[in-house]
């Protein structure tokens, strides 16, 4: 709990070992990453059945997040697996391959050479490779190298400014949806990938909801049309993932800073938890240590405001994924003490809470922060019932920590992106006096807050069809 931002961690065959999972575990993570893109149904689930076993036994309510693939355009394989591209060669984009010549290229979205136009770019391989359309006609578009490089297959495509007339949620998507009505109990958030419009994220939602899954939904913003829309994204959608990766091909990279802050700032305003990904610490892909760059990156993003960063190819295929966690979380608790220090109190801008939860609960969150700065208290325990006034809280990035109380475990796993919020279970206690003091005695046996501390007790109940909010204060004895 002394720990406020979240860490997600990725899960591949670096990391998928219960042995890792549980080292992983203890280094501090608090959502585990399944990406949809690699690993097939079993793997998976094998790995969600000992995420849930080590959870039980560690008495931790670490979250499943399942990232979808979405429309990832690949090159398919051609002969040879990697060829030399150089400046002004040419190529052929085809539908259907109808040769075995290395200048004709397909890839896994097969209408792609029909949706594309002269003057436009692809990006191949991140954009180490590029090409510029020179002629284009039904079922075929023939490109000319723009910037030279070398090709491998299966390495993707981008094609930056294009709009393609294309799903974000696909046939393999929904397929992969059906894996997680098999396991709707077990994935707490999934993740939509290149979202264009609300209108992607109301489909995921139907699509869940249609196969009896309670799962949140996390938008990853990577599609300059996503940032255009963003506020209506944000809106629609229960966390958003800054997704560097594709949109620094999708946009000029000089421009992700700003976006990055951009898309970190709309969150914070509409109190949804934001999640910055991609390449924080990917010098431990091989190294024990990050670079200076690296480091910086993770407390700037901090200081921005993330409630979650992000390890990807660190812990899934990286020779250090516990140091990875750990040398992260050592990192954000560096940038979560200089905010703490004089002069660096306020983080990222308070909003309003009108709009998100009833003007009780609001005033309620407001006089908690308040008895909590002015109190100077360590702790603020609140019962959860649905974990929207935790959420409220952690918007409000109060110096105490934060404990939830919840009485089950899915309303537990869905605060693990949350700042500042720890969550526990208290099935057993039958009144909300009793989880408050509960709470306080969690807090105190995992030497959370100690006698003498001041604690903040928030909590709410139903008197004759009304929600009523009590918010007590006082020293731990």
């Amino acid at each position: 709990m002394t720990s406020r931002t979240k860490i997600v961690a990725t899960i591949g065959p670096a990391s998928r070992t219960p042995q890792v999972l549980r080292q992983l575990l203890e280094a501090g993570v608090n959502v585990f990453r399944l990406n949809f893109s690699h690993g097939t149904h079993e793997e998976h689930s094998a790995v969600v059945s000992d995420i849930r076993a080590l959870s039980r036994e560690m008495e931790c309510h670490v979250a499943i997040l399942q990232d979808l693939c979405g429309p990832k355009m690949r090159l398919n394989p051609f002969p040879g697996d990697v060829m030399n591209c150089n400046l002004d060669d040419e190529f052929t984009l085809v539908a259907d391959a109808t040769s075995s010549s290395v200048r004709e290229l397909t890839c896994t979205y097969r209408g792609l050479p029909n949706d594309l136009k002269v003057g436009e770019t692809v990006l191949f391989a991140d954009g180490t490779v590029a090409m510029s359309v020179i002629d284009a006609a039904p079922g075929r578009a023939r490109l000319k190298v723009t910037v030279p490089g070398r090709l491998r297959s299966r390495q993707g495509l981008n094609m930056p400014g294009s709009d393609l007339a294309v799903n974000s949620l696909t046939d393999n998507d929904l397929r992969d949806l059906e894996w997680t009505a098999r396991h709707a109990r077990d994935v707490d958030f999934v993740a939509l990938s290149f979202a264009r419009g609300a209108e992607d994220v109301v489909r995921l939602r139907h699509a869940l909801r249609s196969r009896n899954c309670p799962s949140h939904v996390v938008v990853k913003i990577e599609k300059p049309q996503a940032v255009h829309h963003l506020e209506e994204i944000v809106a629609a959608a229960d966390a958003v993932m800054v997704a560097r990766g594709d949109l620094g091909v999708e946009m000029d990279v000089q421009r992700v800073p700003a976006v990055q802050k951009h898309i970190i700032a709309v969150c914070n305003r509409a109190h949804r938890p934001v999640i910055t990904a991609t390449q924080m610490l990917t010098s431990m892909e091989h190294s024990s240590r990050p670079t200076r760059a690296e480091a910086s990156d993770v407390f700037n993003a901090v200081l921005d405001g993330a409630d979650a960063v992000m390890l990807s190819g660190e812990s899934a295929i990286g020779e250090h994924p516990v140091e990875a966690v750990k040398t992260m979380r050592q990192i954000c608790a560096e940038a979560e003490a200089y905010l703490k220090s004089a002069g660096h109190r306020s983080q990222p801008e308070i909003s309003p809470l009108s709009g998100f939860v009833d003007p009780i609960t609001k005033a309620s969150v407001d006089a908690a922060c308040l008895m909590t700065r002015q109190l100077d208290a360590a702790l603020i325990v609140v019962t959860a019932g649905s974990g929207r006034t935790a959420l409220a809280l952690s918007n409000r990035r109060p110096a105490a920590s934060i404990l939830a109380l919840s009485r089950t475990e899915q309303i537990a796993r869905s605060l693990s992106l949350c700042w500042g919020v720890t969550a526990v279970v208290l099935s057993d206690a039958p009144k909300a006096d009793r989880m408050l003091t509960s709470g306080v005695e969690w807090a105190k046996s995992h030497g959370v807050v100690a006698s003498g501390q001041h604690a903040v007790l928030l909590s709410g109940q139903v008197v004759e069809r009304a929600d009523v909010w009590a918010v007590l204060a006082g020293p731990i004895i």
